[in-house]
């Protein structure tokens, strides 16, 4: 917590402080912590998890830098380009490590599939919601099935019901699927691509 200052307190507290008194320092931070933070939080806006960050970075900049302040106004005027400082360089490191855990992910073979997929699922789900007779039952395998590109024993153990139940529900899926395919002329590179392979009938198979 900050105490109150006066300019004869800071002039005194800063000219120790440059020469290298490490009791002045402390005295500085007790005088001006608070201050440090709300404008550390000030500048962080929403992201009020590194205002702790930034505070303590401006603090270690004060101490391998100090400056003679003659007055509390000038003072305070230092310090906040010293947070200013460390808050613009906390979050552009923030934002490089997460660019550069973004590349890496992607440039993993199953960041990419997974992206592909979810396209793929978002638009299966459109389609889906325009075939006509089909039941939930039937609208969830067809999604997993495409989402996961699972096989029948991987499905019955998600669902919770036999493999064969599974069989049966996406048989009638895709059927309802290609009916519709063929009704709207469906681009063959599209949608309807996900709909052409038969189910499986044995567990090793994927349908």
């Amino acid at each position: 917590m900050s105490v109150p200052a006066s300019d004869a307190q800071v002039a005194e507290c800063t000219a120790r402080a440059v020469a290298g008194d490490r009791a002045s320092y402390e005295a500085l931070f007790r005088l001006r912590c608070a201050f440090v933070e709300a404008e550390a939080a000030r500048r962080l806006g929403r992201r009020r998890d590194l205002v702790d960050d930034v505070a303590q970075d401006a603090w270690l900049r004060v101490a391998r830098g100090p400056r003679r302040c003659p007055d509390v106004a000038s003072l305070d005027a230092w310090l906040r380009r010293v947070v200013r400082s460390a808050a613009i360089d906390l979050l552009r490191s923030e934002l490089a490590c997460r660019l550069r855990e973004e590349r890496a992910a992607m440039d993993r073979p199953e960041a990419v599939d997974f992206i592909e997929d979810f396209e793929l699922l978002e638009q299966i789900r459109r389609d889906v919601a325009a075939i006509g007779g089909i039941s939930d039952d039937e609208r969830v395998v067809l999604e997993l099935r495409a989402r996961a590109d699972a096989t029948l024993a991987q499905l019955a153990r998600w669902l919770g019901i036999g493999q064969a139940a599974v069989d049966s529900r996406l048989r009638r899926a895709v059927e309802r699927a290609r009916a519709h395919a063929r009704s709207e002329t469906i681009d063959p590179a599209g949608t309807r691509a996900p709909f052409t392979r038969e189910p499986a009938h044995s567990q090793g198979q994927r349908p």
